[in-house]
Parts: structure tokens; sequence; C-alpha cells
């Protein structure tokens, strides 16, 4: 038989793929491509909803007087111009604590720490990042409160309470981002600083953070939103005054903390102003998530230049060391011609130097001249690190201090009847038995709901989609979603679920407006194992004649299990710690529910009510410790998870 035979033959031999083959894959592709959508879907309703609640802001109140001075709404005025300063003054004066802290933490651990403490300390860090809101400003009400009172002479309500609360909070975020910046800087560019004498912190100061700096944006940014956002805590400890403050120890409103106050019992125009500032909430969220999209934007087209950014941040690296070279001016109109050696060029930009003076001789010049101030330089980066340290230390104080405050008050009233018991008289004395009931119940409601939609809109972002501007509208909008505060979601929750769709205050109506809040971590975390999937497996499955889905399904979402697992356990945490979002779809009532149309009162709420009443401070002590043990377990149990699956793959 010829070769050419041979080869008709061995091709006949191949599966073919037929019509119907074809078109399921079509079918699931269009599948996952609507999964994909949902998150689109769910901003666009987020906005008309809240917008159509709001439409009687400006057909009766008006967009200027909404905008006025004045909230007070018992007299018919709905300005919220003081309110928008109170947001505005919360977050500089928590972003002026918080950033430095940030900062110095995560340098800390990718410049300064050993691999053993960096490990303890980032996970005090993502352990901060579970913690409930409502357990930070339980915390700020008990203990920063009454400390505050003390040096102001007031009562403790108000900015500079505000801002120690919510500067802890946004630590870990701003924390765990400017990690990721830093660790994405080649050790080569430190390596030549070192190499030209360069200490530790001028290596830090003059190379690395520059060079990290749009992703250092990135993280303030982000930290910036969840801080205007923030209701709970805020609700807790800032005194809710709906007036310019006189000082920082006066006590002043914020926009979320009037929703969060007024909706209870709002009706008619009122409610409409809430509404409306749910709105410019949604609308300083999506902005600040454009912004941070658009610095991304521009550093990834700057990555074709890579290597002249590497060349300027090595040329830092020698000025860091002491070593300066002066490019050369272009040359007079008639000098003569000179013949240029090794020595007149530098090694990274080649740039040419003063022709009088070779590069070497230059560098031993400068060095020595250098290394006559050695003792300052020397004392410089020693004070340097330790404020570094120093950082590292107070990040993970804070967890042990409010793990210990919570446990040290808590643990006396832990038992099997307050556990497994129900409350008794005022809903304060007895057990809480319904309200884990209740928070159990939801949160899982809300995973089935969730996991499954967002697990598939990852597989479409990682495994089908073209990069255009669908696909950048989409991550737009699982990026807008994730940056929503949780009281603008709430309002959603109750306008679209609770009031348009029918289900009243119940398990279901929660679990929905928590479903769409989870998404964006479990669509993150799973497009993410996803592709660190290798594809050369991809390559073996398809070359033995696989299908796309059967690539997928049989390969891929094993093999990235471990991985998307830990995104849910991780999206769990976040939903049994959520407040604001279930206060007004759940209802308060206490009681054991039994069908998702049941209402019931989760632990945030018992013990924001608890807590901020002052019915029974023990047992909001006993909510608060196991509370943040279940969130506390869950993220452990998502670490190893992590761990385990890492582990599997070096070993492999």
């Amino acid at each position: 038989m010829s070769e050419s035979a041979q080869q008709a033959a061995a091709a006949s031999d191949l599966k073919q793929v037929t019509r119907a083959t074809r078109l399921k894959e079509l079918a699931l592709k269009n599948l996952f491509l609507t999964c994909a959508c949902v998150a689109v879907l769910a901003v666009i309703l987020i906005f008309v909803f809240t917008f159509w609640k709001a439409i009687p802001v400006i057909t009766d109140i008006g967009l200027g007087e909404f905008f006025g001075l004045t909230w007070a709404p018992t007299e018919g005025r709905y300005g919220i111009l003081a309110l928008l300063a109170g947001s505005c003054i919360v977050t500089v004066g928590s972003l002026a604590i918080g950033v430095p802290l940030a900062v110095g933490c995560a340098v800390f651990l990718t410049e300064i720490a050993g691999k053993r403490l960096a490990g303890i300390v980032s996970t005090a860090v993502d352990l901060l990042a579970g913690v409930p809101s409502v357990v930070y400003g339980f915390f700020g009400l008990v203990i920063l409160r009454p400390l505050v009172a003390g040096l102001t002479g007031g009562l403790g309500f108000g900015a500079l309470t505000v801002w120690l609360v919510l500067a802890i909070m946004i630590v870990p975020t701003i924390t765990t981002l400017t990690m990721d910046a830093l660790r994405s800087i080649p050790m080569g560019i430190r390596e030549a600083s070192f190499a030209m004498g360069a200490t530790r912190w001028q290596t830090i100061y003059k190379v690395v953070l520059p060079a990290a700096k749009m992703g250092i944006v990135n993280a303030v940014v982000l930290g910036m939103g969840r801080a205007i956002g923030e209701t709970m805590a805020v609700l807790m400890v800032v005194g809710n005054a709906p007036v310019i403050p006189g000082g920082i120890a006066s006590p002043l409103s914020t926009i979320t903390s009037q929703i969060a106050l007024d909706m209870g019992y709002s009706s008619g125009l009122h409610r409409s102003a809430l509404f409306g500032m749910g709105v410019v909430l949604f609308i300083i969220s999506a902005s600040l998530v454009g912004i941070v999209r658009a610095v991304s934007s521009a550093r990834e087209s700057g990555r074709g230049h890579s290597r002249r950014r590497r060349a300027k941040a090595a040329d830092r690296a020698v000025v860091a060391g002491g070593v300066n070279f002066d490019h050369a001016e272009a040359p007079a109109e008639h000098a003569p011609a000179q013949t240029l050696t090794a020595d007149d060029v530098t090694p990274v930009t080649g740039a040419v130097t003063e022709a009088r003076e070779g590069s070497r001789a230059r560098i031993k010049r400068l060095l020595a001249e250098g290394a006559k101030g050695g003792g300052n330089k020397n004392r410089t980066n020693d004070l340097m690190l330790g404020v570094f340290r120093a950082a590292g230390i107070v990040t993970a104080a804070v967890l042990v201090v409010i793990i210990a405050f919570v446990a040290v008050n808590g643990l006396p009233v832990m038992s099997l009847d307050f556990i497994f018991g129900w409350p008794e008289g005022v809903n304060a004395e007895g057990g809480i038995f319904p309200t884990i009931v209740s928070t159990l119940y939801v949160t899982a409601l809300a995973m089935l709901i969730c996991a499954p939609i967002a697990v598939l809109a990852a597989v479409y972002l990682a495994e089908y989609a073209k990069q255009g501007r669908l696909v950048t509208f989409i991550r737009y909008a699982a990026d807008t979603l994730s940056s929503v505060p949780s009281i603008v979601m709430g309002l959603f929750g109750y306008a679209m679920f609770v009031e348009a769709m029918g289900f009243g205050l119940s398990m279901l109506s929660a679990a929905l407006a928590l479903a769409l809040m989870m998404m964006p971590i479990v669509m993150r975390t799973t497009e993410e194992a996803i592709r660190a999937v290798p594809r050369y497996i991809r390559w073996g499955a398809y070359g033995l004649g696989a299908t796309k889905w059967q690539v997928v399904s049989k390969i891929v979402l094993p093999s990235a299990f471990p991985r998307i697992a830990t995104g849910i356990v991780l999206a769990i945490g976040r939903a049994i710690g959520e407040t604001a979002v279930v206060l007004y779809t759940m209802g308060q009532a206490i009681n054991l529910p039994l069908t998702p149309l049941d209402s019931g009162r989760p632990m945030t709420i018992h013990l924001y009510q608890l807590a901020n009443e002052g019915i029974n401070m023990q047992a909001a002590y006993g909510t608060a410790l196991l509370l943040m043990l279940m969130i506390l377990a869950f993220n452990l149990f998502a670490r190893y998870i992590s761990r385990r699956s890492a582990s599997k793959s070096k070993g492999n």
C-alpha cells in the first residue's frame, strides 16, 4: 500500500464529530454565556430597581433640594449633603490610618519577614478579612468608644472612632492586593539594587514601591470602596447625627448608616429619598470600579514596553546604591567624533555617559563616596525596617485583641443550653438556636443558587470567551457586583424580591440577594482555578479526540476542584457574616424556618440588636463568639484545602 493510501486510511479511522455533538457543544456554550450574563443582568436590575424607587426624588423633591444640607424627614427636608460629607470624612480618615498600616504590612510580608513568620501574619490578615462587620462594630462600641470618650471628653461617638474601626476593616483588603502587586515585581530588579550597594530600605523605597505603584493604587481604590459602603460597623459607632460635624469627636452620620437607621419606619418621599441615596452609592461604587479597571488596562497596555520599564527600574536600583549615571546630552553640532568603549555605555539602558570617566571607574568612585555615609544609611535602613515590622505586628495584634475580647467575654456564656436553647422573654434570655438555624438555612440556600451559575460563568470566561466588548463588560459587571455596598444590595433585594416578586420577608428573598453578593467571589476563584490547570493537559485530550465539553467536565473541572471548593467556602464565610443584605429581606422573627418562604432572624441581626440596644450584653458576647468561630472555621478550612491542593500539585 502506498504512503498516501495509508494516510487516507488513518484519517478515516479518526473519530468524526457528529452534528448532534456540535449542537450539544453550541448549546452548552450558550448556557455558559447565559450564566456569565447573569452578572450583567444583576447590575442592570440593581440600578433599575433602586432608581425606579427613587424617581420621586426627581419629580417631587428635586435634585437641588436632594443635594441640600438639611436632612429632616419630619419637616419634609431631604438634603443628603451632610450625609455625603460624613461618608467622605470617615472614608478619608480611615484611609489615612489604614493605608500606611496596610502597605507597611504588605512590604513586611513580601520583602522582610521569613517564610514562617510571613505565613503566620498572612493568616492573621486573611482571618481579619473574614470577621463580620457587626463584630467590628461591636468591638468599636464596647472597646474603642470608651477609649475615645476618655481622650476627648465626649461620648466617644464620632469620626475618630469610625476611623479606627474602618481602618482595621480595610487593612486586609489593601494588604492582600498590595502583596500581589509587590510579588509581581521580578526578583532580578531587587538583586540588581542589592548588587549596587543599596540597602533593603533603599531598594524598597526607590525600586520596588515605584514599580508596583499601579497595583497599590488599585488596592487603595478598592479599600476606599469598602470604606464608603460599610454600614453596620459605622452605624454602631458613628453617633447618627445628620449634620456637618464640628470636630473629630462630634457625632455625624453617613449615607449608609442613615439608610439602615431610617429604612425600617420610612414611607412615601422619605423612603424614596433613601433609595435615592442607594443610587448615589451605586454610582460611586461603579465609578471606583471603572477607575480601577482603567488603571489596570493602562498597566496591561504598557506591558509591551516591559523591557524599557525594567531598564528604568534597574537604573533606579543603581541610583539607590549611590551610583547615578548622568546620560550625556546631545553632542554639539561641530563636536569632534569620539570613539566609545564598553565603559562609556550603561549596561542596562545603553545610554552614553561622559567619555572622560569610564562607567567602572565612576561606580568605584561613587560607591567609595557612599561608603563614607554608611553609618547614616544603615541607621535609616534599620529604622524603616523596624517600622515595617511594627506594621506587621500591629496587624496580627489587632486580630489577637479582637478574638481575645470576644472570647474572654463570650466563653462564660457558652453552654449547650445557650447553643440549643430558644430565646425567652424579650428575645434576650435563653439560647440562640433559631438564629443559628436561620443563618445556616439562608446560607445553604444562597449557595445552592449561586454556585452552579457562578461556576458555569467562570467556565465560559476561562475556556470559551474571546476578548471583546462583551467579555470586557461581563468582567466589569462582575467587579461592580462585588463592590456594590451591602446596604444597596439590601435595598435592591427589598424592592425586587420582597415587593416586586412577592416573596415577602423570607429565606428565599434573603438567599437571592446573598447569592448575588457571593457570585463574584465564586466566579473569580473558579476562573483562576481553571486557568491554573496546565494547557498541555487539554492538548492531550484534544489529541485523543475529546470534545470541548468532555475536556472541561472530565479533566479541567476535576483538576481545579480543590481551588473551586476554596472559593465556595470563602463565599459561605462571607454570607454567614453579612448583616445589611438580610436586614430588609429576611425579617427579624424569632422562629425556626421550615420552608424558603418562612422568615427568620440570622445571628448577625440578633447580635446587632442585642449590642446596639444594650438588652443583654452577655448574650451578645456569646453570639459574637459563636459567629466568629463559625466564620474562622470556614476560612481555615478554605486555607487547608488550598494548601493541600498546592502540595499535591508540587508533588506531581
